[in-house]
């Protein structure tokens, strides 16, 4: 038994920076092309991992040297993989494309994710019973992650659940998650209501209130994250650094926050704690390779709270 249990995502990514994104059309020149391991599932995996979670990954990765090099991370992070499974399909890529602003264009190519069915969900039925808090993308087959998400609820095991690549979800499936991660646009996506205020954030949190979704904890960037329950909203400050790379920053954040309400802190707490793991792994290139440890975070914010 694993506190943590992620089910999710192998993809490696194929970064290529230039100075500006090409519009349609155009053709620009880039500066640097960078192959990094990632994918939401195996990010936030490593990054629970590096802050001492113990935790545990579920998924599906091709027999091929992609899926050997996320083998031998999984091995060399202490995660266990025994619910890794392998198929003839390549494990996953995404083609990345960064600015000069540090911004991010991302385009996945699922490939052996969406070959992690309902029969590979059966063989790990007791692994999410027997896990305290499950955590949850939309890298996968949609129709198997609901799935996923009705046997935790019925279990009564903890789902984290970060809605991206967001998609229209039904609220029976909302209502059953205890914390739900969005950023702006995914919130806007899950709502179909407007996020460009913090007013407008807080209404689409409360809609998500509404279905039965315990807790919203949307992120804003540099601003921080918004929580909503039914007993409150708030705003948790985030930190202002200058961001060389966001790809990962979403999922350091889930990562961080899983470890910290594992641990029995307070929401404000876990927040605080999952916005400094996200503000540091911003500055720093590549998915896996940006994620920090329990003592570098701790250190940011000894630094940064005086």
């Amino acid at each position: 038994m694993s506190k943590i249990t992620v089910i999710g995502s192998f993809v490696m990514d194929n970064v290529a920076k230039m100075k500006k994104y090409p519009e349609a059309g155009e053709t620009v020149l880039g500066y640097s092309l960078g192959l990094f391991p990632g994918g939401k599932g195996a990010n936030q995996c490593v990054a629970a991992a590096r802050l001492g979670g113990d935790v545990q990954m579920v998924g599906m990765l091709g027999k091929d040297g992609n899926g050997d090099v996320f083998r031998k991370i999984m091995k060399d992070e202490g995660i266990k993989q025994d619910n890794v499974f392998s198929c003839d399909v390549p494990t996953a890529i995404a083609q990345i494309q960064i600015n000069d602003e540090g911004q991010n264009r991302i385009c996945v190519i699922p490939c052996a994710n969406y070959e992690f069915g309902f029969e590979h969900l059966d063989k790990v039925d007791e692994v999410i019973k027997d896990t305290e808090l499950l955590i949850l993308q939309l890298e996968m087959r949609l129709d198997v992650t609901q799935e996923v998400i009705r046997r935790a609820h019925k279990y009564g095991v903890k789902i984290l659940l970060n809605p991206a690549p967001a998609v229209e979800l039904e609220s029976e499936i909302l209502g059953m998650v205890d914390y739900l991660t969005p950023n702006e646009t995914e919130l806007a996506i899950l709502t179909g209501m407007p996020t460009e205020t913090d007013e407008e954030v807080i209404a689409a949190a409360n809609k998500l209130i509404s279905y039965g979704t315990k807790t919203v904890i949307a992120t804003l960037g540099s601003r921080g994250a918004l929580i909503a329950t039914e007993a409150q909203v708030q705003i948790v400050s985030g930190y202002k650094v200058k961001a060389i790379d966001t790809v990962a920053a979403g999922d350091s954040f889930n990562g961080a926050l899983a470890v910290a309400l594992t641990e029995g802190k307070s929401l404000e707490e876990a927040v605080k704690f999952a916005n400094a793991m996200g503000a540091l792994t911003v500055q720093k290139e590549g998915a896996i390779p940006s994620l920090h440890n329990r003592k570098q975070v701790e250190e940011f914010i000894a630094k940064n709270n005086k």
